[in-house]
């Protein structure tokens, strides 16, 4: 039977498991289950179901209504939120459409275990990291049930034939500290190209140039509070790695030709 399949994955998480002990990596997984049961249970969804698997998450509905679409969609994205404003985690994924079974194998003593069973989740899970910035990769069946549903939304962008339901929008990003934790875990990975154009993304189809400005005028406040230039200059310099999107780079490059101070000459 056809379902909606997502596949999610905690950006970062083997790198950072290299960095903390047993312990703390019991607990950064406890948090991420935690938060998704409250989501779950506060909001009662009717017409999914999903389990986590070590640093990833599936997410699957009965069917393919247009019901089963709107909750897997607001699931995810109030997954993705909730997880980076309570315990700082960033989320990759992607949704696919198709055949999937979940199914119980017989139980050997002390092993329990299941199969997986479709081309759903073979796409999401390879359409997941086709994509190097964060947000929920859509397939083109999902993405025309999407506009079915939804229509046209700012919250769904396209780079290069793929396209992207962002959960980090710019006005998102300028809230709170949102920006700040961003930055740090940025700052974290050494700038990895994700982080680029999870920016880039953000701000994508924003017609407000002040607010474009303002994040990066922030983006480089929080970098200036580490007192040490090499974190600036790697911020600099790793934007312009192959992998970064190329429209990001443009963006950059006009902020800093507009923000350098006038030389006479």
């Amino acid at each position: 039977m056809e379902k909606y399949v997502a596949f999610l994955d905690i950006l970062g998480f083997k790198n950072k498991m290299s960095t903390i002990n047993q312990c703390e990596a019991e607990e950064l997984i406890r948090e991420f289950s935690a938060s998704i049961y409250h989501i779950w249970r506060s909001d009662e969804y009717c017409t999914i179901n999903g389990y986590v698997v070590s640093d990833s998450l599936i997410v699957y509905s009965k069917d393919t209504s247009q019901n089963s679409l709107r909750e897997i969609i607001d699931v995810i994205k109030k997954i993705c939120q909730e997880e980076f404003s309570l315990n700082s985690i960033l989320i990759r994924g992607a949704i696919a459409k198709g055949d999937f079974k979940n199914m119980p194998a017989a139980e050997l003593p002390n092993l329990s275990k299941g199969l997986i069973v479709g081309n759903a989740y073979i796409e999401a899970y390879t359409l997941e990291s086709s994509v190097k910035t964060l947000g929920i990769v859509l397939s083109d069946e999902v993405y025309e049930d999407f506009l079915n549903v939804y229509g046209e939304q700012r919250d769904v962008v396209k780079e290069n034939e793929k396209i992207v339901l962002r959960y980090l929008d710019i006005d998102y990003i300028l809230e709170n500290n949102n920006l700040l934790n961003f930055v740090n875990l940025a700052i974290e990975s050494n700038w990895l190209p994700h982080y680029y154009n999870a920016i880039y993304f953000a701000l994508k189809n924003t017609n407000n140039s002040k607010k474009v400005d303002q994040v990066f005028i922030n983006i480089i406040s929080v970098i200036d509070q580490k007192q040490d230039w090499r974190y600036l200059d790697t911020f600099i310099k790793n934007a312009f790695k192959d992998e970064v999107i190329a429209n990001f780079q443009i963006m950059l490059l006009r902020f800093i030709r507009q923000n350098l101070p006038h030389i006479e000459v």
